[in-house]
């Protein structure tokens, strides 16, 4: 059951984003077309967002921790990004044609990710998980896939079923590090199987990461059956100059891309060897891969800025911001009594309220739940914005100071939180 006190605090400060979601849902069913980010009672309303900040409807500001999904790795209206939208922009936002940012981008791309080749470019990571499998589909002729428990590739129905371990027509699924379950799947089907979608970084399974040589061996698994590796680096691709694969001892076949690349506009991508993205090559295709605003040069543009943009330096400096934050908020909670485990893979970060072990974490069935929702409230009441599931992330543009500052307010976060809501056993 929620806290009566804190959803009231929540309530009175933020009567400006009741007002518009109350608005909203009169058109839409949560006043959101993004129910990831929806949380009781409801959303905040954000009305102007620069640097490290957002403002709401009522015109209080947040820290931003979550960098909308980890996809604005150097913060808000970033203003090499701007600057290049904005120029692009007076010159037009799309046409049936390739633009000089699609290309320049596309180049960096493949100058900086050892197991990218070719690129092509869609507008989510929904959309790169469906254009990769049509890839693998039309180079292999095969139509199932095979994805990790507690894994995420978007949205669509049978990728969601898989994250589950739920069974589906055209998928099969295997506990994520689970080295032996994978090879199994792969041994009694790998005739039926097109591609191995996996994540080097669980992001919606609460940053798990594989045990050594898991990667590697289902990865030979699928050489030896010609199955296609697909490695998402949708969220990973933030924690290295060249992605997370820059750190494995293998190349996958296929790699997808998304959130970073984008500079905050919709993007995704799908990027690998020259052969396998000659099969969507429209002078000869065997399976299609277009869309209105794939590769549309606004998106290109601030894209391009944002690679850029992010060195060897900025990722270090990141890395070391999240350290510090991580430090901080172990320590005020163990101030004040309150057992804090945490994960972190390079900049982003995870809070959990028991021992989460080493596998994925699903938000549905953490047993402290009750306690997370209400510490997200009080988070939002200090002037923090993480995500709901207690997640968050650094940015270029932070600084060690601020990085204080959000010790200081996650300390008074846990004061409203600790005495009412008891936490799991």
């Amino acid at each position: 059951m929620r806290n009566a006190s804190l959803q009231q605090d929540f309530r009175e400060a933020t009567s400006a984003s009741a007002a518009w979601e109350a608005r909203g849902k009169a058109a839409m069913p949560i006043a959101s077309s993004r129910a990831i980010a929806f949380h009781d009672p409801y959303p905040l309303t954000v009305t102007r967002a620069e640097g490290s900040f957002l403002w709401d409807a009522d015109g209080a500001r947040y820290i931003d921790l979550a960098s909308n999904m980890y996809s604005l790795v150097h913060g808000n209206a970033f203003p090499p990004i701007v600057q290049a939208a904005a120029a692009q922009l007076a010159q037009g936002s799309a046409w049936p044609a390739n633009n000089t940012a699609q290309i320049e981008l596309a180049e960096a791309l493949v100058a900086r990710l050892p197991a990218v080749e070719k690129v092509l470019f869609c507008n989510s990571g929904t959309e790169a998980f469906s254009l990769a499998l049509n890839i693998a589909r039309g180079q292999t002729g095969r139509h199932r896939f095979l994805m990790a428990q507690g894994g995420y590739h978007g949205t669509m129905w049978d990728t969601n079923l898989g994250g589950r371990g739920a069974p589906g027509p055209v998928h099969f699924s295997a506990p994520y590090g689970d080295t032996e379950a994978f090879l199994s799947v792969i041994e009694q089907h790998g005739e039926e199987i097109a591609a191995v979608f996996l994540e080097p970084v669980l992001g919606s399974g609460g940053f798990a990461v594989p045990p050594p040589g898991f990667l590697r061996t289902v990865h030979e698994a699928c050489s030896r059956k010609n199955i296609i590796f697909v490695l998402d680096e949708v969220i990973s691709f933030r924690l290295a100059l060249g992605g997370a694969q820059s750190r494995l001892d293998f190349t996958p076949d296929l790699v997808m891309l998304g959130k970073v690349i984008g500079g905050g506009f919709p993007v995704g991508g799908v990027g690998g060897r020259a052969y396998l993205l000659a099969v969507v090559d429209p002078a000869a295709p065997r399976a299609l891969a277009s869309g209105t605003f794939s590769g549309n040069p606004v998106t290109m543009a601030a894209g391009l800025a944002s690679v850029r943009a992010l060195t060897a330096e900025a990722i270090a400096h990141i890395d070391r911001l999240a350290q510090l934050l991580e430090a901080g908020l172990r320590a005020e909670a163990a101030a004040k009594g309150i057992p804090l485990h945490t994960r972190r893979v390079g900049s982003m970060l995870g809070l959990y309220f028991y021992d989460p072990g080493q596998g994925p974490v699903s938000s549905a069935t953490r047993p402290d739940a009750a306690f997370t929702q209400e510490l997200h409230l009080a988070m939002l009441l200090e002037g923090l914005f993480p995500l709901p599931r207690c997640a968050m992330t650094t940015t270029t543009v932070m600084t060690a100071p601020l990085i204080a500052e959000v010790v200081q307010r996650f300390g008074r976060a846990l004061a409203r939180v600790g005495s009412l809501v008891p936490l799991p056993a």
